[in-house]
């Protein structure tokens, strides 16, 4: 009822005075409470007003508590699992040897996915981190035994060199170079692709702000066909898409740029 209250309360606070509210609990807060702020043209603006209110940008997460957490499936999972399933008992995915993991925290994704998948032997999982992230990642992957199979990189281009399958889940939306761009600069790019709580719009494409609870980072929210137009223009087909429920976005002042979910994708391109 307290909270009822205060958000009516809020609602007939001229739109200056409810703006510097926000603001405030914006970049006060510590803790994760999913909080976003601003609609920015670019990367640069939105890490130029971050600055501007004491706050440096920078990435960073509490990889203890996304362990925790991350490593029971969710309902968006499931495509994701279906269809790595199918592709990794067919002829041509029993001969794989590589997945990239673009940003995959200290390998949430394969320790959560692995014991339902039929893994070829050879397969190496390797995740794309930050230096500390990748760290963190290698001594988890060593005290549970993994480290045959979960490995970590640090270096983007050569991850994704002739990988056999992209695997990226909540991550690309953080890179100020779309995902096309790095695709498109890698020389053997992996046919297979599969994204994950991924945040589109029918609007415009637009950058905002996020607290993670440890630090505020600017993440891009695509235009929905603007995304699947760019990944055609690869050579890259949309095989399956789905929507990821637990996910959204609300902006205060912006509630035009709401986001109610995210979306998953399976992409694959003609073998060459």
């Amino acid at each position: 009822m307290r909270h009822a209250a205060m958000k009516v309360a809020e609602r007939l606070l001229p739109r200056t005075l409810r703006g510097q509210l926000h603001r405030r609990r914006f970049f006060r807060t510590r803790g994760w409470r999913n909080l976003h702020w601003g609609v920015f043209d670019s990367f640069e603006a939105a890490n130029a007003f971050s600055r501007e209110h004491g706050e440096p940008p920078r990435f960073d997460m509490d990889q203890q508590r996304w362990l925790a957490d991350k490593q029971r499936l969710m309902a968006h999972d499931y495509p994701m699992l279906f269809w790595l399933e199918r592709l990794l008992t067919s002829p041509e995915g029993q001969r794989f040897e590589r997945v990239c993991d673009l940003g995959g925290s200290v390998g949430v994704s394969y320790l959560a996915l692995s014991p339902y998948l039929s893994l070829p032997p050879q397969l190496v999982w390797e995740v794309c981190e930050l230096p500390d992230v990748a760290e963190f990642g290698r001594k988890v992957a060593s005290e549970r035994g993994m480290q045959q199979h979960l490995h970590f990189s640090t270096d983007m281009d050569k991850a994704l060199e002739g990988a056999d399958i992209l695997f990226t889940a909540g991550t690309i939306q953080y890179i100020d170079d779309p995902l096309e761009k790095l695709l498109g600069a890698t020389a053997k790019a992996p046919r297979h692709v599969f994204i994950n709580r991924l945040p589109l719009t029918t609007g415009s494409t637009f950058v905002t702000l996020q607290n993670s609870g440890v630090a505020v980072h600017p993440y891009r929210i695509r235009n929905d066909a603007e995304f699947v137009e760019a990944m055609n223009r690869l050579g890259y087909q949309v095989v399956d898409r789905w929507i990821c429920l637990q996910n959204s976005t609300h902006i205060p002042l912006h509630p035009e740029r709401t986001l109610e979910h995210f979306h998953g994708f399976y992409l694959r391109r003609d073998a060459a």
